[in-house]
Parts: structure tokens; sequence; C-alpha cells
């Protein structure tokens, strides 16, 4: 009859499958590696961000506004912030047209694209006449722009980590110059949020010079709105917008 004094439980074995789940640890011979996440592969295969009610807006408001809004919209985004390539391919040529200075609209453009053998691969007339129709103002179409501008950042993010992920497994590059290569990407990126809404420097220096101008016309008087402290508009040159003086 077996003793139950100085027994000890039998301790649970270790199952082959524990810990194979995503980023799991899996011993080898004492050592422990690190298993790559299972997930980032499916990932990959997800549609990009995308907004096509918002394009659509977009090129809706250009047709039905386009002295009002193509202006802003060149500001702002490009064709490739579209993901839609037949979307792509109209904002092109209604850019072309705007600043070929020719009149858009419905007919117009239509016809152009006929000519240029580009409607029937667009999706023929409809298409651009439900564009047309798809939205009943242009003055929506700034927040159309803010959406298809953050959608194609997103995109842009995604394609700027996933090609980072790539040459890091390669282990080809040099890790500090890949470091710097990521760095200005991301850095590119970022800077599509600001686009049309600084000056460039050419902006800048024109302002600059008119300033100038005008207060050697004025022999160094009031440029701005008059405060009526005359001394303080010695100073000042007067009030002028987007100023704050303290």
């Amino acid at each position: 009859m077996p003793s139950s004094q100085g027994s000890q439980p039998e301790k649970p074995r270790k199952t082959a499958g524990n810990g194979a789940g995503r980023g799991s640890a899996a011993q080898n011979g004492g050592r422990v590696f690190r298993t790559p996440p299972t997930g980032s592969a499916q990932d990959i295969h997800r549609t990009p961000p995308n907004s096509v009610e918002a394009e659509q807006g977009v090129l809706g408001s250009m047709l039905i506004s386009p002295r009002d809004t193509i202006a802003e919209c060149v500001e702002k985004i490009n064709e490739e912030y579209f993901y839609v390539p037949a979307h792509q391919t109209i904002y092109t040529v209604l850019v072309e047209l705007w600043n070929a200075g020719q009149a858009i609209d419905l007919i117009t453009f239509t016809q152009v694209l006929r000519d240029r053998n580009l409607l029937e691969s667009l999706g023929g007339a409809a298409f651009v006449t439900g564009l047309f129709t798809f939205v009943p103002t242009a003055a929506n179409v700034q927040y159309y722009i803010d959406i298809v501008r953050d959608k194609y950042i997103l995109r842009e993010i995604i394609a700027a980590a996933t090609e980072s992920v790539r040459r890091a497994y390669e282990e080809q590059d040099e890790v500090n110059n890949l470091l710097d290569e990521v760095e200005q990407r991301i850095f590119a990126v970022g800077e599509d949020r600001f686009k049309g809404q600084m000056l460039s420097m050419k902006d800048q220096v024109m302002e600059a010079i008119e300033s100038i101008e005008k207060l050697y016309e004025r022999k160094g008087g009031i440029t701005g709105i008059s405060t009526g402290f005359v001394e303080f508009d010695r100073m000042t040159s007067g009030m002028h917008g987007a100023e704050m003086i303290v």
C-alpha cells in the first residue's frame, strides 16, 4: 500500500502547442524566441482607407461651381489624393481646363472627355452626370477636401510603415541609414497635413515687399487702421489683420 507521506503532487506537463499565438515566446533547447505577429500579413491585404463619397463630393463641387472651388482644390490636393483611378483622371482634366481658362460645365466637360477618348473608360456620360448631380451645392467642398486629404495621408502612413517593415526584415540596409530614410518619409507625410495652410516663401516675400512699398509711399505713415492715438499709430503704423499687440 503506497504511503501518502512525503509524496509531491505531479507537476503539469508543458504541451507543445502552448505559446504559439501572436507574439508568443517559443522555447527551443532552453532558448526563447519571439514569434512574429500572425495578423500583420492579413492587414496588408485590407482595403486602404478611402472615401469614394468624399471624392465624388469634391469632383461634383468642381463641376457645378468651378470658379469657386477649383482654386481651393488645387491649393490643397492633387490627383494623387484620390483613391479611385477614374476620379484621378477627372480631377486632372478639370484642373487642366481651369488652368487653360476654358469653360467648365457638364456639357463641355463631357465633350472634352469624349474628344480625348476617355469618356467610356471612365464609365460613360452617365458617370459624369452622376458626379454633377451628386451634391446639390458646392458649399461643403472644404469638408470633402479635408476627408479626401485625411484618407490619403492614412494610406501614405500605411505605405511608409509597410515599406519600412519590409526593409527591416531584409536586413540589407545600414541601420542608421534606414532610420534616416524612415524618418524622412514619415516627415514628408506629415507635411501633407499643412498643404495649402501656409504661405510659400515667394508669397511671404511678395507680401513683405508690398508692405515696404506702402510704408515708402506714405512716408512712414499709417498703413493699417488708425486707433486714434497718434503716438501709438506712429509706432505700429496702425492696426493690421492677424496682429495681436500687447
